[in-house]
């Protein structure tokens, strides 16, 4: 697809919102074709920007999510930096925040003040908690916002090394940027969207939270933490796992067929006694051939089996740069390395440039949306 051809062509998005969350809607709207310019503190940054791993000292992360974006540097809490960021938003489609309720307010640039000046604008607040009293101002990362749903207990004992808050909001918010930039194209207004990151994890936890309230959190336990048969992971003889997800009961059948024990066609969900019983006969099956056999025979048979692997391995496999989703990061300081590609893969594509080095484009931006001339700017 053609960089014309990208739906989001033409918009422009300030973002003055910093870590993950912000990140992640920047690289989803970037992605689809918008010029997006983030707004970042003179001589710090984007606190993502010191994250490691770091690549000519911009952390990779950053890297990554920014990659076609413009730099520009406002202290937004002297006159001047506000004054130019009132400038930059009167001539925005769309401005992403991640302050506490009522920080922008603070510094004369609340919704009100900058939707009053430009009603297209579609304003998108990623606080921790939203406007809610009385915990908006209260301040959480992703830990504590897994701990608070319950998500972080139904992972199990183990610290998660994923921020399933902080991505799910910024998957949320960029869904909701886009249905608001949709709206505003029938009406021609903006709106105020507010995606507190407490919500990034709720829709994981969806048929969890209905089970619990309903006294039937065992199924889910059972089904999702393993003690179902049909789905889980296994080792086989060379003691490499294997995930089995024979959800359905044709593939479950298929399943214990191939591995010489279809009396255990009904037995898919067994739970409790039973359940144990089944995942040690299909154990003992398993532990009879290496993981590659077990593997081949499983795709000859059109069966839900596959390796389980680690970042490295899945990035060096094959099937994800033919299928489009790996490409070469360009770097900042020149040079690339294997990233991710584009994650909407049908109607975007990632941008050619790299991620911007801090205050790279000050100058050129604000001469050129304060309708200036370039050499006119103080700056």
């Amino acid at each position: 697809m053609q960089r014309d051809e990208l739906p989001l062509e033409g918009t422009v998005v300030v973002d003055v919102a910093r870590m993950l969350p912000g990140g992640v809607v920047a690289r989803q709207l970037l992605d689809l074709g918008a010029r997006l310019v983030k707004i970042e503190e003179p001589g710090a940054g984007d606190p993502m920007r010191m994250v490691p791993p770091q690549v000519d000292g911009v952390g990779i992360g950053f890297a990554s999510l920014y990659r076609g974006a413009e730099s520009v540097c406002l202290d937004l809490t002297r006159s001047d930096g506000q004054a130019h960021l009132r400038t930059l938003a009167a001539r925005a489609d769309v401005l992403v925040e991640s302050f506490r309720p009522g920080t922008m307010a603070g510094w004369g640039l609340g919704h009100e003040t900058l939707s009053a000046a430009n009603p297209r604008l579609v304003w998108c607040s990623l606080s921790s908690f939203g406007r809610a009293e009385p915990i908006r101002h209260r301040l959480a990362h992703d830990l504590n916002l897994i701990a608070l749903t319950g998500a972080l207990e139904a992972m199990g004992p183990a610290q998660p090394r994923l921020q399933l808050a902080d991505i799910g909001a910024g998957l949320l918010a960029a869904s909701s940027i886009l249905a608001a930039l949709l709206r505003r194209e029938r009406t021609g207004l903006g709106c105020r969207v507010d995606q507190p990151l407490v919500t990034g994890s709720l829709p994981f936890m969806t048929w969890r939270w209905a089970e619990a309230v309903t006294g039937r959190e065992e199924i889910v336990e059972a089904l999702l933490g393993g003690a179902c048969p049909c789905y889980r992971v296994y080792r086989c003889a060379d003691g490499e796992p294997v995930a089995v997800s024979a959800l359905e009961p044709k593939f479950w059948i298929g399943f214990v067929t191939m591995l010489g024990a279809g009396e255990l066609d009904a037995a898919g969900f067994a739970m409790g006694d039973e359940g144990a019983a089944v995942v040690a006969r299909v154990e003992e099956l398993l532990s009879q051939r290496p993981r590659a056999d077990w593997l081949e025979l499983a795709e000859q048979r059109g069966l839900p089996l596959s390796v389980v692997r680690s970042a490295k391995e899945a990035a060096a496999d094959p099937l994800f740069a033919d299928a489009g989703l790996l490409e070469e990061l360009p770097l900042p300081g020149g040079g690339s390395q294997p990233g991710v590609g584009p994650w909407l893969p049908r109607v975007g594509r990632t941008p050619e440039r790299p991620a911007p080095r801090l205050g790279e484009h000050t100058e050129a931006v604000l001469a050129e949306l304060s309708g200036r001339d370039r050499s006119e700017d103080p700056r």
